[in-house]
């Protein structure tokens, strides 16, 4: 891919001053995040991710209100930074249609629901239990539709059911960094959507 988004991890001391500026402007959505008991580093991890996304992190106070929300519920880092993304949705869309005029890539149904059958849960976060070949073979596919479209002068987004998004993220990452990775959920009702590209494996993801 042409496109890159280098990570940024937060420090410590960047948080703790993020934080502080919540609890000067909202005190009552800071205590919100002791009263669920969420630590430092949950909240770090939670920013950083989103970052590492291209995702900003300018509305801390919806942010953190939703850490708090979802972490007496979970405090597993994923479902953490996917409600967070969830409750950004409209905001994240956006900012890859500047003029309005979202370009997507999505999985064929049939592939999808391949994906889906395939989902599990590991130590690291959700996955999709493909043999490597399978898993290669998809990534490539979806980096060939992604470069079909830069080629067209598009800077597409891959769209995908909101339990796959994680999952398909770690596939793409490595070979595809700069390719974000929309769910449905996260999609402006004031964006008009163009499909791009469609990927399109066949029988070959299979579970």
């Amino acid at each position: 891919m042409v496109r890159s988004n280098a990570g940024r991890r937060l420090s410590r001391q960047d948080v703790r001053l993020l934080l502080d500026g919540v609890k000067a402007t909202d005190p009552a959505v800071a205590e919100e995040l002791t009263g669920a008991n969420i630590s430092l580093g949950e909240v770090q991890r939670v920013l950083s991710e989103l970052l590492d996304e291209g995702v900003a992190v300018r509305d801390l106070v919806r942010i953190v209100e939703v850490i708090s929300e979802r972490g007496r519920v979970s405090k597993d880092p994923e479902a953490l930074v996917e409600a967070v993304r969830g409750a950004l949705g409209p905001a994240i869309s956006s900012a890859h249609a500047p003029d309005g005029r979202l370009p997507v890539i999505t999985f064929e149904p049939m592939v999808e629901q391949a994906m889906l059958e395939s989902l599990r849960t590991g130590d690291s976060g959700s996955f999709l239990a493909l043999d490597p070949e399978q898993a290669e073979n998809l990534a490539m596919e979806v980096v060939r539709v992604a470069q079909a479209a830069e080629q067209r002068g598009e800077n597409p987004v891959l769209m995908c059911a909101a339990n796959l998004r994680p999952a398909v993220r770690r596939l793409v990452r490595n070979i595809a960094p700069g390719l974000p990775v929309l769910s449905y959920t996260e999609l402006s009702p004031q964006l008009r959507v163009e499909t791009m590209g469609v990927v399109n494996l066949g029988s070959t993801v299979t579970v």
